[in-house]
């Protein structure tokens, strides 16, 4: 996978994120009251709602008057019932205010803030995936793909992000790439052993299928042909030569981790992304919270993720694509000798 450069102009920087997303979240932070106030029952740490606002995530740790006598609040336990972290006296129908620091929500140094954001992010990917772009996919080739140990036809191998079945035995290597989700295409060759500059595999790739309901149980050759994708691993038949396996497949990209110069070193590694992530991070910070501006956050990343993959779409529509001529599919090329593979 290529490495982006230190901070390309191309790429924003968490530091952009999170600021959009304070400028998003304006209207629902606006919303807040910094000092809801009502009537309440008290026993011991034990605060029952009767009157006001109820409680909510806001009121964790945050100072608490009761009847004139300030607590602090330790932890809420629903909308009606929070825990204070000392006992005050048996009362019911007191009136109580806290007071809500408004002014930090979503501030970079919230310890909630980069989880939100990583939440926002995911999606993010899923739905550029989702999309077919281009940035979330990636090749390889895994070399010297051992040859099945097991004949009968309804054996099969299996590669996973663990290890290699080889029909008969597990085999700690070959692996799928780490970054490795699902597969889009595969395509392979006989292997000639490991690559180096004095051992060059000139065998040319052959285009493998994806079996559209199972593998069949096939007596076993010198190709694979089919594969299948279930249980998180990437079946086929198994060939009595050892294969090279070009893969291409959906990849992800690991969660934001701030960089030694903090949130404005951190690039957000895919172009021009900042808007559609800051929109998703404020859907997962009011959902959970009972804001009802979640909905309307969502759509509009989705419509930043539009403008994001249409560049993308418009590319494709450019180029120029025309079928072969019946009679030349599956012959050799008159004069050429080049095959279909």
């Amino acid at each position: 996978m290529p490495i982006p450069p230190p901070n390309p102009a191309a790429y924003d920087t968490l530091e952009t994120v999170t600021s959009l997303c304070r400028t998003i979240l304006a209207d629902y932070i606006a919303g807040l009251v910094p000092n809801p106030q009502g009537t309440a029952n008290v026993n011991g740490v034990t605060v029952t709602w009767v009157s006001g606002p109820q409680f909510s995530l806001y009121f964790n740790g945050a100072p608490f008057v009761i009847n004139n006598v300030p607590y602090q609040v330790f932890a809420v336990q629903s909308p009606t019932t929070l825990i204070l972290t000392a006992a005050g006296p048996v009362q019911n129908g007191v009136a109580w205010v806290a007071t809500i620091a408004t002014g930090e929500i979503f501030n970079d140094s919230q310890a909630y803030v980069l989880p939100t954001v990583n939440l926002g992010w995911r999606k993010l990917q899923k739905k550029l995936i989702d999309k077919g772009h281009p940035r979330l996919e990636e090749e390889t080739i895994i070399f010297n793909l051992p040859v099945v140990t097991n004949l009968d036809p309804g054996s099969q191998q299996w590669i996973s992000w663990s290890g290699f079945f080889d029909g008969t035995n597990l085999q700690k290597t070959p692996v799928l790439p780490p970054d490795f989700i699902s597969p889009l295409r595969l395509w392979e060759r006989p292997s000639v052993g490991a690559p180096s500059p004095t051992n060059t595999n000139l065998n040319r790739f052959r285009p493998m299928h994806p079996a559209p309901d199972a593998l069949r149980a096939t007596i076993k050759g010198d190709w694979n042909r089919h594969w299948d994708w279930r249980n998180d691993a990437l079946y086929v038949p198994g060939s009595i030569l050892s294969e090279d396996l070009r893969l291409r497949y959906s990849s992800y990209l690991a969660d934001l981790a701030p960089a030694a110069g903090g949130f404005v070193s951190t690039i957000v590694p895919i172009t021009r992304s900042a808007e559609a992530l800051a929109y998703y991070a404020a859907a997962e910070f009011v959902n959970p919270r009972g804001g009802v501006l979640g909905t309307t956050f969502e759509a509009k990343g989705d419509v930043a993720i539009d403008q994001i993959t249409n560049s993308f779409s418009k590319l494709q529509q450019r180029a120029s694509f025309s079928r072969r001529a019946w009679g030349q599919r599956g012959r050799r090329q008159a004069g050429m000798g080049l095959g279909r593979w």
